[in-house]
């Protein structure tokens, strides 16, 4: 699933669906001697754009009133939260294999992940037999209910992708453009002391951190430390930021399958978001603590 998300190129039509959130997204992807280059067009609601390459990636919203162009993370092993499973991944969840499914006229195998412990939600996954990519999942409740679904209802694969299809559909000329530098994004290599003040002295079995950074807020001053946790299926972020004089987040707050817990810990707002039961996402942050 990873090698097809990276390496194939395809132009599909998919839908998603959080809580009582839907829409429907188009996604073009293109890799070759240069690299990924990939864009993404909102299909319902307020018209947005996300176009990525190696270097950066650039998000148009028109309703925002603005374009925010960052620079491209180094690669990472964990870029993709459902599509890094490593080695070892099964001591968590129990796995069975079903096939003969069809999704968007493509034969697929269904893969059913059960997590062994309460910490963290299961998973149900249609993988195209052909190419191995990844057609439509299912994020599970303890019940065994979709939290959160996707599902492409057109793909094509394996098909030249043309320059003109990775072109911005949005003219963001006349839209404020917000461009981050060095200055206000600093990555994991060269902060790890800092960033390392601050903890999560408990997480599920499994979890490790994959990424950490500091990044300056949009419309705030303040650098906020993100620490990014994952146990190759499911992740978390810890986020750290000085009290400002915005409302703090105190307590749980439910957005579809996204919880978030929020508390004050030495002057600073700590906030733990994750597809994660939202149990597992108060322990992780009650656990945060200034080193």
């Amino acid at each position: 699933m990873t090698d097809a998300a990276q390496n194939l190129n395809y132009d599909g039509i998919f839908v998603y669906r959080s809580g009582h959130q839907l829409e429907a997204m188009r996604l073009i992807h293109r890799a070759d001697d240069q690299g990924e280059k990939s864009r993404l067009v909102s299909l319902s609601g307020e018209k947005r754009e996300v176009l990525r390459d190696s270097a950066q990636v650039v998000c148009i919203l028109p309703g925002d009133q603005s374009v925010v162009v960052a620079k491209t993370r180094p690669p990472s092993l964990f870029s993709s939260s459902v599509l890094t499973a490593k080695e070892g991944f099964a001591n968590f969840y129990s796995l069975t294999v079903t096939g003969g499914d069809r999704v968007a006229g493509r034969v697929t195998e269904v893969l059913n992940l059960s997590p062994k412990d309460t910490h963290r939600y299961g998973y149900r996954l249609w993988v195209d037999r052909e190419t191995g990519f990844l057609l439509k999942s299912e994020l599970l409740s303890p019940l065994g209910l979709p939290l959160e679904q996707f599902i492409y209802t057109q793909i094509n694969l394996l098909i030249p992708i043309p320059d003109e299809l990775l072109e911005p559909g949005i003219s963001g000329r006349e839209l404020t453009w917000h461009i981050s530098d060095n200055s206000s994004s600093k990555n994991s290599t060269v902060e790890q002391d800092d960033l390392s003040v601050w903890k999560a002295t408990w997480l599920p079995d499994g979890f490790m951190m994959a990424d950490r950074a500091e990044n300056l807020m949009p419309r705030r001053d303040a650098m906020v430390k993100q620490m990014v946790y994952t146990d190759g299926l499911a992740s978390l972020s810890v986020f750290v930021e000085p009290l400002g004089d915005h409302e703090p987040l105190d307590g749980l707050s439910v957005m579809g399958a996204l919880n978030a817990f929020g508390l004050i810990v030495d002057e600073h707002q700590v906030t733990v978001v994750g597809e994660v039961p939202s149990d597992t996402v108060e322990a992780v942050a009650k656990s945060v603590k200034q080193q």
